[in-house]
């Protein structure tokens, strides 16, 4: 606690010097944009016509800190063919190997969220969360239809949809949806291995006759289910010596008919006045519902003995394990801004429940939390913005953040408690009920823009130092350790326009763990990622181009292995991760409003250089094989 305070007095501090060198200015109220989109739409009216540049789009948090900053919808086709998990994640994910199933950083990402959680987050990416949620605002109807279909019966589609009534109003959707087919072990196509639907509807209010006043508000539902196969059985324990781990459709998993799902969903409102030029109240709040399943009828006599124990010398047995985690957040807020500088100062209340179906125990707790933020504009491109959350009873979040055309640097420490999972599990396969202390990180972030010409170098650095990281070890149960833990990455981007029509991007970071602790934690040495690009526009200027290849490489290592009855990544150390090389070529086009790709995934497969066949992802899981990938994307402004 006292650590918490001194580091948020510091940051606060620095930016309050600053204020006192500039100066309070005159405010600058929310009640401004009215005015401003009063007058872009007469604008527009005359003009007569809508595109993206009418249609317009911003968060939650940015009406929260009054940092109003609108984002048009982006209209370039460059890197569209980026639609699966992987790829969408910079390369920088560890997953199942398919499409929609669990999910994690190969780095480490310290949650904001210092309180309790279920501790159930592998499908976290595929969630619209509530702070996730675009606000529009459009002069017509806007309508956003994106869909990728991928070799081997993988398919993504994405519904947004926007109306403005007037100034005052605005109402949407969202739908997103996946579907991919089993990689291995199939019989046929349409065996699906993932299905998620992910929608919510979305809004804002602003009452004519109360101009002072915002709402805005969403519901959220999401619905995730995977056919879990445990990963392929290892061929050295098999009698047969054709086979491989690379037989794909052939492959032998390890369970057949396991299902494991995570049901969300709820709503929000987020509603805020301005009582003069310079304060203003909000408040939000949000109801939350998580449900986790696991279920499978297992039979130790065959291959499910590699996933399961026995349990009171039964060798055959139904698990069915289900959690609800359950949160109702109230918070209240001051808030305001002058020209240059913004307040926001809360109090957070937050009912949790957590309901264990095996065990019929439910967990309550209440948590109560106090913090602020400050932001600070130095010169029109550089900010300084402190931050700080104290949650009574033990936690804390501190976060100082310089941004600038240079240079740009994070600094947080942060103390989580322990989710409602690690902290007591009573499943049908294993059991734990820990004391664990707060999980707590000195986190660093930097990079320096630095443009040469033709050259662009972001040189940056990611630093870590973790204490009591809490994991699951190779018993795939929860385990904490007190040692410290230290992750540094540095890396770069560097980017060559080699002609006017020609781009080479090149990402690249270089991974050490070290500290008492450093056997916790598992990441490659080296990640990097080049593109190649050609870009142009053709037929006079109605098609714009973007072809060119991709190369994904990392090192090999001991990644986390799968473990789909508690949906957790763990330790293992008998399966080593090797090395490799992934090539993609792609083709990007647009006309007028329609953008189109195609892509052949993993083109070096075919190759079979040095008798390379495949790669692994995940312990015991490979990664996609060669497929051609074609996807769509059309946006309709009126």
């Amino acid at each position: 606690m006292r650590n918490f305070f001194l580091i948020f007095i510091l940051l606060s501090g620095l930016t309050q010097v600053t204020l006192a060198q500039s100066g309070l200015r005159n405010s600058e109220s929310d009640s401004l944009l009215a005015a401003r989109s009063r007058a872009r739409e007469e604008a527009q009216v005359k003009k007569g016509s809508y595109s993206a540049k009418t249609t317009r789009f911003t968060y939650e948090e940015n009406f929260k800190f009054n940092n109003i900053v609108f984002t048009n919808p982006d209209t370039i086709p460059d890197d569209l063919h980026h639609f699966t998990d992987l790829s969408k994640g910079g390369h920088l994910i560890q997953n199942l190997g398919n499409m929609g199933t669990a999910h994690r950083s190969l780095f480490f990402e310290p949650s904001k969220n210092i309180g309790r959680t279920s501790g159930y987050n592998v499908y976290n990416q595929f969630y619209t969360s509530p702070e996730q949620i675009k606000y529009y605002d459009t002069r017509s109807p806007f309508t956003d239809v994106s869909a990728a279909f991928g070799g081997g019966g993988r398919a993504r589609t994405n519904v947004t949809f926007a109306l403005n009534d007037t100034v005052h109003f605005n109402i949407g959707f969202n739908f997103n949806s996946i579907r991919s087919d089993k990689q291995l072990a199939f019989l046929t196509r349409g065996d699906n291995q993932v299905k998620s639907n992910d929608y919510n509807i979305f809004g804002f209010l602003r009452p004519k006759k109360l101009p002072k006043y915002l709402l805005l508000f969403n519901l959220t539902q999401f619905n995730h289910e995977v056919d879990e196969q445990g990963g392929i059985i290892d061929p050295n324990l098999e009698n047969n010596p054709d086979t491989t781990f690379f037989g794909y459709q052939d492959a032998n998993v390890i369970l057949e008919d396991a299902m494991s799902s995570d049901r969300r969903g709820g709503f929000h409102i987020y509603q805020q006045y301005d009582l003069d030029s310079i304060f203003q109240v909000y408040h939000s709040l949000d109801f939350q519902e998580q449900i986790t399943r696991y279920y499978d009828i297992y039979d130790r006599t065959d291959s499910d003995s590699l996933i399961y124990n026995e349990v009171d010398g039964q060798t055959t047995d139904t698990i069915a394990q289900r959690n609800t985690f359950r949160e109702f957040v109230n918070e209240f807020g001051l808030k305001g801004r002058t020209k240059k500088f913004s307040y926001t100062a809360f109090y957070r209340n937050r009912l949790l429940s957590f309901d264990e179906f095996l065990a019929d125990t439910k967990r309550t707790e209440t948590e109560h939390y106090i913090g602020g933020t400050l932001r600070q504009q130095i010169t029109p491109k550089i900010f300084l913005t402190a931050s700080g959350e104290f949650l009574f009873g033990g936690g804390y979040f501190a976060e100082g953040k310089f941004t600038s055309d240079i240079f740009d640097a994070t600094y947080s420490r942060i103390s989580n408690r322990p989710s409602f999972l690690v902290s007591q599990f009573n499943g049908q396969q294993r059991q734990w009920n820990n004391s664990f202390d707060n999980q707590i990180s000195d986190n660093i972030r930097g990079e320096i823009k630095l443009d040469f010409g033709k050259f662009r170098f972001r040189p940056s650095l990611r630093f870590n130092r973790i204490a009591n990281y809490t994991y699951f070890n190779e018993d795939r149960v929860a385990a904490q350790n007190s040692n410290d833990l230290v992750l540094l990455s540095p890396g770069f981007e560097l980017d060559w326009q080699i002609s006017k029509k020609w781009l080479w991007k090149n990402t690249f970071y270089y991974n050490t763990v070290s500290g008492d602790a450093a056997n916790t934690f598992r990441i490659p040495e080296f990640i990097s990622q080049s593109q190649l690009a050609y870009r142009n526009m053709l037929f006079g200027g109605k098609m714009m181009f973007h072809g060119g290849v991709d190369l994904h490489m990392r090192s090999s290592y001991f990644g986390l292995g799968y473990d789909p009855t508690i949906q957790q990544f763990h330790l293992q150390n008998d399966f080593e991760n090797d090395g490799f090389a992934k090539l993609d070529i792609f083709l990007n086009f647009k006309v007028q409003t329609v953008m189109i790709f195609a892509r052949s995934n993993h083109l070096n497969q075919s190759l079979g250089l040095f008798g390379y066949q495949g790669y692994f992802i995940t312990p015991f899981f490979t990664g996609n094989r060669q497929t051609l990938d074609i996807g769509v994307r059309w946006s309709f402004f009126d």
